[in-house]
């Protein structure tokens, strides 16, 4: 059963969610880079916390792609929550392992984002298959905090 969040909830000051879903290999990490650094733009993040979150959806989804399976879908949806953006992205993996807490990409996504968190789904009924691996971060922006 999936958790209600807190940016699940469209309101005035919540915006997308934005959902990509494209094969799992790594031609399309440029289409995921793109459409994140415009939704963090258009938030306005300054340029280094956009960079800190196209290099976060960049980790997260190229440590998906290496361990998914043939033919799999990656999704990444990017949704913003009072001046915070969040990301999930998931995939079918061949392992049933989430990725190592002590691997030097998962350090560096907990470097540059605010909070990380990354578990496995025994059972995706909307994809029919089991061994389905999450990644979700989300970045406050700067500027917002004081608000």
């Amino acid at each position: 059963m999936r958790r209600c969040e807190l940016v699940d909830w469209l309101g005035p000051r919540c915006h997308g969610p934005v959902e990509l879903r494209v094969p799992a290999v790594a031609r399309h990490l440029v289409t995921v880079r793109m459409i994140t650094q415009n939704v963090a733009e258009n938030e306005g993040f300054d340029p280094d916390e956009v960079t800190d979150l196209v290099l976060a959806v960049d980790e997260a989804c190229a440590s998906l792609i290496r361990a998914s399976v043939p033919g799999a879908l990656l999704t990444c949806r990017l949704s913003i929550a009072f001046g915070a953006l969040r990301a999930e992205a998931s995939t079918t993996t061949v392992t049933d392992g989430i990725p190592s807490q002590q691997s030097f990409g998962w350090r560096m996504l907990g470097t540059v984002t605010d909070s990380l968190s990354a578990w496995r789904y025994e059972f995706d009924p909307q994809r029919g298959v089991d061994r389905v691996v999450h990644i979700d971060f989300a970045k406050q922006a700067a500027r917002r905090m004081a608000r």
